[in-house]
């Protein structure tokens, strides 16, 4: 458990990774130079690509910027509300109160590789894996943090929505896209995982309740 402030900077820690230029993505909380603990590092599952190749060749430690902690921060009000957790910890966050983060949960893990794959991740285009979106889905509104779903070829697919430019919206996987069980002949990949990042367009955003993983909303058909 760790109480989060201003004292304490959560890192990105980038190590090289391969000769094609990607990196690895730890987070790295620090520990008091007065104490013999060490400092705490999250492995995560994402690779970023390096904009030259030196920095894919040393590693290379950057703190978090605003988007990564509001990010974090709204995911984690996200999971404490589903469980019933009446506090608000964005607004304590706010306020300047100190926030206990028990960063060996698995919930708060499964978080930080998303936010490492939002300020990392290197985004898929959607072409060939959505179906058509038919206009009689009812159409969400969502915001940055917001759990939604995509009608892809594989099914319903639960999606974190990480950013949002006009038309175009940028998602995180949170469940596998297997295109060669669906199209053997596809060449552009083969399989998408959790925490890809995925480009679409507004339309295509759905209510969270269509994923699989949640099933379909009793007030909405499906046409």
């Amino acid at each position: 458990m760790i109480e989060l402030n201003a004292e304490i900077p959560f890192l990105w820690r980038l190590g090289a990774e391969s000769s094609d230029g990607y990196c690895s993505v730890s987070m790295v909380v620090p520990c008091p130079p007065e104490t013999s603990v060490d400092d705490l590092t999250i492995e995560t599952s994402v690779l970023s690509l390096a904009s030259d190749s030196l920095r894919s060749e040393q590693e290379e430690t950057l703190e978090w910027n605003e988007e990564d902690i509001s990010l974090f921060l709204r995911l984690l009000n996200q999971r404490r509300a589903e469980s019933g957790d009446p506090h608000a910890m964005e607004a304590a966050a706010s306020a300047g109160t100190a926030l206990r983060v028990d960063l060996g949960d698995p919930d708060v893990i499964d978080i930080i590789h998303i936010v490492a794959a939002a300020g990392f991740g290197v985004a898929f285009t959607s072409t060939g894996l959505l179906r058509n979106p038919e206009a009689l889905l009812p159409a969400p509104r969502f915001d940055i943090g917001s759990k939604a779903s995509l009608d892809t070829i594989a099914g319903f697919k639960q999606v974190i929505v990480v950013d949002i430019d006009d038309d175009d919206v940028v998602c995180v996987l949170t469940q596998e896209i297997d295109v060669q069980a669906i199209d053997s002949s596809a060449d552009e990949y083969d399989k998408l995982l959790p925490n890809d990042l995925l480009l679409v367009q507004r339309c295509d955003i759905l209510h969270p309740d269509y994923a699989e993983s949640r099933g379909t909303p009793s007030a909405a058909v499906v046409h």
